[in-house]
């Protein structure tokens, strides 16, 4: 089954847009002005079409029972100076720990690795076996 052009159907909102129902544009406002003395868009039939505004949400904190706005704002600040204090801690003991770490260490000796001989391309393997006959003998 083929899908509908919502153009066409005649209850669409896309077809209400198009065709201009509950809308009244300025041209055929002032034809029905000159005929009949009154303007369309001051009797509130072009409100209609209008959607209506949706309000927008505010937040904002409240107390609630046993603690006032002012005691959870304490609380708050309270936990962020103790959490900033737990952390430098835990960065003084991890410092601290590392000292005592590169302390204990025993520096390791380097051992020397053989040289490596440089790697040759493929052409310059052929040149140094040129010398030899070409093919089984």
């Amino acid at each position: 089954m083929q899908r509908k052009n919502p153009r066409v159907i005649a209850w669409t909102q896309v077809y209400r847009r198009q065709h201009k129902k509950g809308e009244y544009s300025a041209a055929y406002c002032c034809c029905l002005v000159e005929l009949t003395g009154a303007c369309l868009s001051h009797t509130g039939v072009a409100d209609q079409a209008q959607k209506k505004k949706t309000k927008k949400t505010v937040k904002y904190q409240r107390g609630y029972v046993g603690a006032t706005l002012t005691d959870i704002a304490a609380k708050k600040l309270k936990a962020t100076q103790t959490r900033e204090e737990h952390q430098a801690a835990a960065i003084a003991k991890a410092k601290e720990e590392k000292k005592e770490r590169d302390t204990t260490k025993k520096p390791r000796e380097k051992v020397a690795k053989p040289a490596q001989q440089p790697k040759l391309s493929k052409r310059q393997v052929r040149a140094k076996g040129a010398g030899g006959p070409k093919g089984p003998r």
